[in-house]
């Protein structure tokens, strides 16, 4: 059958079903399946291969697709298999193909191990290699990205944030983001959105209508932005006016669970009875009204994943879905926990209770029957239905012999020294000392940093501590007095526990420093180690505002952007990182970093 029939085949299954046809409209989580007496809130055993139950839901509820996590990912022939076979179950059972989909922005947000995808240094990075490279790095970044995502099955990908980075101390966004200035963050998200689905990737930008100047986690509560509307149109709302109005739109739009009382102030009861101001990913105004009719989006509308507790703290399972359908979005991701086959049969009620809302008119059926097309033309148009009819050997091969890996490392290095950037201290480089003392944040890039000294500076000789925990005096009095210069890495906001890459003891995890303490603790060792003339370095690797506290300390301050590591299967080098090579460099004046930072850092000073 060719590929035209293929189309309308999808179109009239998607189309004219009705029983079950909101299956199309959601996006499940697959990441554990426990089929054996666990509870559902101790399962975590992996979904690295489809268990028959699994593969029975996605046929009889019809599903749209699957997003997948780190936890689902083991190798790329293993991913390969377990995507193939979830979209040969759907073809075999006449059923549209599956939407599979994965968050591999690069930098601090990407799925797949550093082994099968270099994560690249992140788009502030990008925004840093701007002022001399221009749109470059977003199209070869994303190229890479795309490239090596396709053959393993997975066609949708929740990238490029174009949030702009307007809150110093946002704790979500910060280098997810392409910088400050809108205009640059809509020429980069626009060219990393084209060079992705020029792969054959979706690409969804998110997150709409803006989460850049929030002092809240939307994963762990529901962030406030209080711009008047003017503001919102000259700045969160103009990189989406751009890019969906370029030659080549993003598949997705994905929403915020932000409130926004300048763009909607209505507000509606939560679960608890309290009125409160409706968060965007529930506001008709935000997605339908100014997304759909003002600015033009044809493409489809996800919301961001219902379980975040912007939503799922404040709306049942339910009410979230059936209210982010009223206010325009065509896919709900996320909407329900699957963990146990208990859970199967649970979401079988929640289902039935989302058909009595369509049945019912709560669910507008002329509306849902547009999503439903809208869904059905995007999979048409990125010929979804082609991976499982090339066969699985096929993409074996592909995978096998993908040139994306090669060329990735090649651009993982580029952007990584175009993205290193000197704040203060340009006179007192390159370092002529042979004996230095790291400080950097935890193991991982303790471990890094050493690599990169051994392979570039051998004559160098190195101690790392990592931050993880605070150090012991012992441990300090022993290498200080023979340090000339201290190297200090910091990251700012705190990272995650997990991205500490699985190389902490569960003592230093549980003993970890917070952020002000780890603070205090270097700025008296700077000021101690300034007194007996030692050369001091400061290195912010998250966001550089950080460094208006410790220039006073420090003799040369380094922003770098980006703080990712690669974890090597291979033993001798088991930790590295194009990032601190770059920075590595710079010290030994074997290449020099530029002085254009993507983000004003000196004007923000709390």
């Amino acid at each position: 059958m060719d590929s035209m029939s293929h189309a309308a085949q999808t179109k009239s299954h998607v189309v004219e079903t009705t029983d079950r046809s909101l299956g199309q409209r959601l996006i499940l989580d697959l990441r554990y399946f426990c089929d054996d007496g666990t509870p559902a809130s101790a399962c975590r055993t992996p979904v690295t291969h489809l268990p028959e139950a699994l593969k029975r839901l996605l046929v009889d509820y019809n599903i749209g697709g699957v997003i997948l996590f780190s936890e689902n990912i083991v190798s790329a022939q293993q991913l390969l298999t377990l995507n193939y076979t979830m979209q040969a179950a759907m073809a075999e059972a006449h059923k549209p193909p599956l939407f599979i989909a994965v968050d591999q922005e690069g930098g601090r947000v990407a799925r797949l191990p550093s082994h099968m995808l270099t994560p690249f240094a992140g788009n502030l990075a990008i925004g840093a290699s701007y002022h001399e490279h221009g749109t470059a790095f977003a199209k070869n970044v994303a190229q890479g990205i795309g490239g090596v995502l396709r053959p393993l099955g997975i066609n949708t990908n929740f990238a490029p944030s174009i949030d702009i980075n307007s809150e110093p101390k946002n704790p979500v966004i910060n280098v997810r983001s392409f910088g400050e200035k809108p205009e640059r963050v809509a020429e980069l998200g626009e060219s990393f959105v084209a060079a992705l689905q020029a792969e054959g990737v979706m690409s969804a930008v998110k997150h709409f209508p803006g989460h850049g100047d929030t002092h809240v986690d939307s994963h762990s509560g529901l962030p406030r932005v209080n711009h008047s509307e003017t503001k919102a149109r000259e700045g969160d709302l103009l990189p989406f006016q751009h890019i969906i109005s370029r030659a080549t739109p993003p598949a997705f739009v994905m929403s915020a669970h932000i409130q926004y009382p300048a763009l909607d102030s209505t507000t509606l009861p939560n679960k608890h009875g309290q009125s409160q101001i409706v968060p965007a990913t529930l506001s008709r105004k935000i997605l339908h009204d100014i997304l759909r009719n003002q600015m033009g989006y044809k493409g489809l509308v996800i919301t961001d994943a219902l379980d975040m507790a912007g939503i799922a703290s404040f709306f049942t399972k339910e009410d979230a879905v059936v209210r982010a359908f009223q206010a325009g979005a065509d896919i709900a991701l996320m909407p329900y926990t699957i963990r146990t086959p208990s859970d199967i049969q649970a979401f079988s009620d929640f289902f039935d209770k989302l058909q009595t809302q369509l049945k019912k008119g709560t669910i507008k059926r002329q509306e849902h029957l547009m999503s439903l097309q809208r869904v059905s033309n995007a999979k048409s148009s990125f010929s979804l239905r082609n991976f499982h009819e090339k066969g699985l050997s096929w993409w074996r091969e592909e995978v096998a012999e993908n040139p994306w890996n090669t060329k990735n490392k090649a651009v993982e290095k580029a952007l990584a020294g175009a993205a290193i950037t000197l704040l203060y201290g340009a006179e007192a480089l390159p370092l002529r000392t042979t004996t230095w003392l790291a400080m950097m944040p935890d193991t991982a890039r303790c471990r890094a940093f050493s690599h990169s000294v051994a392979v570039l500076a051998p004559d160098i000789s190195l101690a790392c501590i990592p931050l993880t925990a605070k150090p012991s005096k012992q441990v300090l009095t022993r290498l200080l007095p023979h340090a000339e210069t201290i190297i200090v890495g910091d990251i700012s906001p705190q990272h995650a526990v997990y991205e500490l890459a699985g190389l902490e003891s569960p003592e230093n995890i549980q003993n970890r420093m917070d952020e002000g303490t780890r603070h205090d603790f270097l700025i008296q060792l700077m000021q101690s180690s300034k007194q007996q003339n030692k050369q001091i370095v400061f290195v912010p690797m998250r966001m550089p505002y950080v460094a208006n506290t410790f220039m006073p300390y420090s003799d040369i301050g380094i922003a770098t952007f980006s703080y990712s590591v690669t974890l090597n299967q291979e033993e001798e080098s088991p930790v590295s990182s194009a990032i601190t090579d770059a920075l590595v460099e710079v010290l030994l004046g074997k290449s020099q970093a530029h002085s254009y930072a993507p983000l004003s850092w000196r004007f923000n000073q709390h």
